[in-house]
């Protein structure tokens, strides 16, 4: 699966940290 997020904010944060550990494919702006 392909993420892509712009702007996280604290709450994303946490959030990216979960998927990453998850294996998902992300790209953050």
């Amino acid at each position: 699966m392909k993420v892509g997020f712009i702007g996280l904010g604290n709450l994303g944060k946490a959030l990216v940290g979960r998927l990453v550990s998850e294996g998902v494919n992300l790209t953050v702006w």
